[in-house]
């Protein structure tokens, strides 16, 4: 009897900790001339959306007549709460810095590349997928995440913003990069 209930406390409070861990949570929206920054868990920032009647829409590159937006909320109840949260015109600062999880899910090679060497995201606490490309640059392999280019000068639309865990996520994106490369090979 003591250890069913001991066993069924566990797994319940090990089922609270995976829930509570992957929280991703606002910490921070302001809007400036129609676009609205977000900021998740003191860490994430993710720069110019609009609200477009009453839908969040990211930002996005046209390539080829389509659109590529950077952003993906995978939430819709998070969605939905940022939106009531910029409908009802609060600019808000709050919120705990919880643990920021990530996994990467894409990594498209390109096959024949010249600066764009493959097409990747990442997911963040299974909330927000961010797109990103491994460039080949002048000092060898890097991520650039989300950006737009402005009179000559890009602007970051995507910042995380503990150096430590960006250094963390690009590793492990060329990495896997790598890997896969390798793979296809074969």
């Amino acid at each position: 009897m003591y250890i069913k209930r001991f066993l069924f406390i566990l797994l319940l409070f090990l089922f609270c900790i995976t829930s509570y861990a992957s929280n991703l949570n606002v910490t921070k929206i302001t809007s400036k001339n129609s676009k609205i920054d977000i900021e998740f868990n003191h860490t994430l920032k993710l720069q110019d959306f609009v609200l477009v009647d009453g839908n969040l829409i990211s930002p996005f590159y046209e390539s080829n007549g389509n659109k590529y937006y950077f952003f993906y909320f995978l939430d819709r109840k998070l969605k939905s709460n940022i939106i009531e949260q910029i409908n009802n015109k609060k600019n808000i600062t709050a919120g705990t810095k919880e643990k920021i999880e990530y996994k990467i899910n894409k990594c498209n090679i390109v096959k024949a590349p010249k600066t764009i060497l493959a097409f990747m995201s990442v997911i963040f606490n299974d909330n927000i997928e961010i797109n990103c490309n491994i460039l080949n640059g002048k000092y060898g392999l890097w991520v650039a995440w989300p950006s737009v280019k402005e009179k000559d000068v890009w602007i970051k639309l995507f910042d995380i913003k503990d150096k430590k865990l960006k250094e963390e996520i690009e590793t492990n994106l060329l990495k896997h990069y790598k890997q896969k490369k390798n793979d296809t090979k074969l």
